[in-house]
């Protein structure tokens, strides 16, 4: 059974779907300050659009993807001139992960809704699992402040915890396993 659910307001993807972030911080906003304080950090400014670009994507991803963006690539190489490579996206991700670990709090609200479809779901014996883009560290820092909402997935796969992370199914494929 695959079971999804709709935005009843236009905040949502073309497809319809909803806007990453879909159980707390609705429209991703503290990856998407970190992004682009992360990337100031190394003297290069990206847009707001920059960061939303691949959003829902393991973190490290999502910083090869915003920095192989012609506009973005082109801004690392005049400023650092060199290519916009794997040692700048390290660099890149070690300054990001604290500054995210430490938004997180600002950001944790459960979006509109969201409790009362997670009840409907235990009213009814459905099993909530998740998974995120956001690193184990991020989710540490997360997962209480959602407990403390009545957000407490049976099980949560992080980037990192497998060998491929969104988009592959891997991370679906192994919460339902691990259900």
């Amino acid at each position: 059974h695959h079971t999804r659910f709709f935005p009843v307001d236009n905040n949502k993807y073309k497809n319809g779907n909803a806007l990453a972030g879909t159980v707390v911080d609705h429209g991703s906003s503290a990856p998407m300050g970190a992004f682009v304080k992360a990337f100031a950090h190394f003297g290069v400014k990206i847009t707001i659009a920059d960061a939303r670009g691949p959003m829902g994507m393991a973190k490290r991803d999502h910083i090869r993807m915003v920095g192989s963006s012609p506009a973005v690539a082109a801004a690392w190489r005049a400023h650092h001139g060199s290519d916009f490579d794997d040692a700048a996206i390290d660099a890149i991700f070690d300054v990001f992960e604290p500054m995210n670990v430490a938004a997180v709090e600002a950001h944790a609200a459960l979006i509109p809704g969201a409790l009362a479809a997670l009840e409907w779901c235990a009213a009814r014996g459905i099993r909530i699992g998740s998974t995120t883009g956001y690193t184990r560290p991020i989710m540490q820092r997360l997962m209480p402040l959602a407990a403390a909402q009545g957000f407490v997935p049976e099980v949560t796969i992080c980037a990192g915890d497998l060998a491929a992370g969104r988009p592959a199914p891997l991370q679906m494929w192994s919460a339902m396993a691990q259900m």
